[in-house]
């Protein structure tokens, strides 16, 4: 059904694509998802607190892990400069992880009182392995859809879903506590990892003699817009998930970070897996059609038409019934966690549309504007957020009034692009 509804909406080329990383990234959700019943029963929210707290630390560092160098490697149509762009990625990746083992190693508990996240602490000395893994992890993704490996980019999403959620089910059956969430993150990272690579594995990295110092250095120069602005457009983007956490912590505390973190995590997820095959596919088409001078209007209708049809559905039960979904599905003391979800729909709704299309700037050269729509959305999102809790002191009405903010931001963002993919 969704392959036919795909075709119906797209070409043929793009809807294949399409469905070869959505049929993965469907699997890929369908196994947190259905493991997370047990998974709420085995952990409490506050431990859910902590792994929330970790995975905006990391959201943090992993858009600076290549330095942005990563999406640049689908645009050049020679392969030797692709190769010299995975190369610089992998490197920078390999000294941001350094830098950060200088960093939390001798100063892990210092920071995690600092964040008011004391029971972080034991697991910050893993964050420099996991930012790592997540450069690695975002290099090869753009490699591979380069090459048109859509089904390595699949399995690399299934491999992270049955590693993560294997080893947080195993090891919340040991009681494990926040660790077992933690360690879960990691191993779904390498399990996601090897699959993506395990090609060039087999094919001993063919492409490195391609690499050179001479080359990564030119080609570091020739794309130094993506570090430049669009390293910090996507910092100060992850920053909000930082911020948001840390918000709340201060607002209601760590049970209601918990709550948040869960919501957060069901509702995202497709943001994370389908948005994302959807926004890989994207990307190369578009970047395919600007370097053939060709519009690229028709081809944002099409991505719009079919992120559409993907999100509104399953947006609309959880807008309707997400309070008591939760509580049936993950429990009693979740239904505050569905409360919050009903309430953030529409705002997930237009987030998932705008994350793929967030690669059209890189493509026609708008990064700096793209920067100030991304600056204005945090200030209104944490604005709106704290203005509601105190007019209502209540949490989930807040997120009521940061809802009906950000879907009118987002409606400014669309027709921003819209008017932008007209330009030649």
């Amino acid at each position: 059904m969704l392959l036919v509804r795909l075709k119906n909406l797209a070409g043929s080329g793009f809807a294949r694509n399409v469905a070869t990383l959505a049929g993965g990234a469907a699997l890929a959700q369908f196994l947190p998802l259905l493991a997370s019943p047990l998974l709420t029963r085995l952990y409490h929210p506050a431990e859910f607190g902590v792994l929330a707290v970790y995975v905006a630390w990391l959201s943090n560092l992993a858009v600076l892990a290549t330095g942005r160098y990563e999406l640049a490697i689908v645009l050049p149509d020679d392969d030797r400069r692709s190769a010299n762009l995975m190369g610089l990625s992998l490197t920078i990746a390999l000294g941001l992880s350094v830098l950060c083992a200088l960093l939390f190693w001798p100063g892990h508990q210092w920071l995690a009182a600092k964040a008011g996240a004391p029971k972080l602490a034991p697991w910050l000395l893993l964050l420099p392995l996991s930012v790592l893994l997540a450069g690695l992890m975002q290099a090869w993704t753009n490699w591979n859809n380069r090459l048109q490996r859509y089904q390595a980019n699949a399995g690399g999403r299934i491999a992270q879903a049955i590693g993560s959620t294997g080893v947080q089910l195993g090891l919340g059956f040991a009681g494990a506590g926040a660790g077992g969430l933690v360690f879960g993150q990691l191993a779904g990272q390498a399990a996601s990892l090897a699959a993506q690579a395990w090609q060039d594995v087999r094919q001993r990295f063919g492409w490195r003699h391609q690499v050179s110092r001479d080359g990564m250095a030119a080609e570091a120069r020739a794309y130094v817009e993506f570090p430049r602005v669009n390293a910090p457009n996507a910092f100060v983007a992850a920053l909000l998930d930082t911020l948001t956490v840390t918000l709340l912590t201060m607002l209601s505390g760590s049970v209601t970070v918990g709550l948040y973190g869960l919501m957060m995590r069901v509702l995202k997820l497709p943001a994370a897996l389908i948005g994302q095959a959807v926004g890989q596919v994207a990307f190369r088409d578009f970047a395919a059609a600007k370097n053939a001078g060709l519009s690229l209007l028709p081809l944002y209708r099409k991505t719009v038409a079919v992120l559409m049809a993907l999100a509104v559905p399953p947006f609309v039960v959880i807008l309707l019934w997400g309070e008591p979904l939760f509580g049936l599905v993950f429990g009693a003391s979740w239904r505050p966690a569905g409360a919050m979800a009903s309430m953030l729909a529409p705002y997930i709704l237009c987030h998932f549309i705008a994350s793929p299309l967030g690669m059209i700037p890189l493509v026609i050269q708008r990064q700096r504007t793209a920067f100030v729509f991304t600056l204005v959305g945090n200030a209104l999102f944490l604005g709106s957020l704290w203005a509601g809790f105190a007019l209502w002191g209540s949490v989930t009405a807040a997120f009521g009034l940061v809802s009906a903010v950000m879907v009118v931001y987002f409606l400014v963002y669309f027709y921003w692009l819209y008017r932008a993919v007209q330009q030649p």
